[in-house]
């Protein structure tokens, strides 16, 4: 992917995450041992952006140590005090000559957005004239996020966020993603503009498409079908649901490329891992980090494996095993834990721990 004018992108990542009461940043909560800001910076990548800058404050030392660690591309941006959303964009104001033509701004709690998701929205917004444009989604339940608020035609005249909407604002369905792709220039000339007059008292970016319609900018909407692609994670109830439909997907791609998994629902398998062929992975097996499995291997039930290879036709049954090297045909288990740094070589058999 590419965009002619340039594309920027702005990844708000400063709040604390109040509802998850935690000291941790919500950004760096994990879900299938990622940080949810992995999955929103590894798929604005594949957008192939001018640049990303990505907006940190609450704990901004760790955040801006993962980044480092990880994205090397990625330029930090930091919010001193967390005054809301169009407080964070405007941060980056200084960096505003560097910007392509374009600015995708979201926020880091939505991992499951897709990269195809995004370039439409921008591909929205590049074929149009409109100052900005939007995702947003009809959602069965849309408790703690921000009504679309339309005309009868159809045309969006505001976004309200929950704290400051009426009851009958409260019953629309159709929630703001909190996704936008602005035209540049527009979004800098606007959001110096926008106040706190609020029940928060918070700078809110969503008052700047209200902004852009009475002065007669138009904002184009992409209604996304599959809500859970764009939903955050304010708690940890949310964050559970997410991480349950990623690790479903993750199963269903594995069963669909020949992985035999018998009650996925009970088989929790990190994204990273590389499972080959005819394996089967019985029930209640946790698999995570770097671990590969060799094809014609059966794993389970109750199995651990963390950063593992284990070589093809092993045979692995209630066991533990961290970091180590099981070659091809090996037969460990049952109850067995196998420590860091090991090789079992071809043929092997271990039924005790070492």
């Amino acid at each position: 992917m590419k965009f002619s004018n340039g594309l920027s992108v702005v990844v708000l990542a400063a709040g604390k995450g109040k509802r998850m009461k935690s000291e941790i940043p919500k950004v760096l909560h994990n879900i299938l041992g990622k940080p949810l800001l992995h999955y929103v910076l590894s798929t604005v990548n594949e957008l192939n952006p001018k640049n990303i800058f990505v907006v940190a404050g609450y704990k901004k030392e760790a955040v801006i140590d993962y980044i480092n660690n990880n994205f090397s591309n990625v330029e930090v941006i930091i919010q001193e005090k967390q005054l809301g959303t169009a407080n964070a964009v405007y941060t980056a104001k200084d960096k505003k000559d560097s910007f392509g033509k374009y600015t995708l701004v979201l926020s880091a709690d939505t991992p499951l957005v897709s990269p195809g998701i995004l370039k439409k929205l921008v591909e929205i917004k590049e074929s149009s004239d409109s100052g900005a444009s939007i995702i947003t989604s009809i959602v069965p339940e849309p408790e703690g996020y921000g009504r679309i608020i339309k005309d009868r035609q159809g045309n969006i005249l505001k976004i309200m966020e929950e704290a400051d909407a009426s009851q009958d604002e409260r019953k629309v369905n159709e929630i703001n993603s909190s996704i936008y792709c602005f035209d540049t220039e527009t979004l800098f000339e606007n959001i110096g503009k926008i106040n706190t007059f609020n029940a928060q008292k918070e700078y809110y970016l969503t008052d700047i498409i209200e902004m852009l319609i009475k002065e007669g900018e138009k904002v184009g909407c992409l209604e996304v079908s599959d809500y859970m692609e764009i939903m955050g994670a304010n708690d940890r109830v949310q964050l559970s649901i997410l991480e349950n439909f990623m690790r479903k997907k993750i199963n269903e791609e594995f069963m669909k490329n020949g992985v035999t998994i018998r009650e996925p629902e009970s088989c929790y398998i990190e994204s990273g891992v590389i499972i080959e062929k005819d394996v089967v992975i019985e029930p209640y097996c946790f698999i995570k980090g770097k671990t590969k499995i060799g094809k014609n291997s059966a794993i389970g039930p109750f199995c651990q494996i963390i950063d593992t290879i284990i070589g093809k036709g092993s045979r692995v049954n209630s066991s533990v095993i961290v970091g180590s090297h099981i070659v091809d045909n090996g037969i460990i288990g049952p109850y067995s834990y196998i420590n860091s740094d090991n090789v079992i070589m071809d043929g092997a058999r271990i039924k005790k721990d070492i």
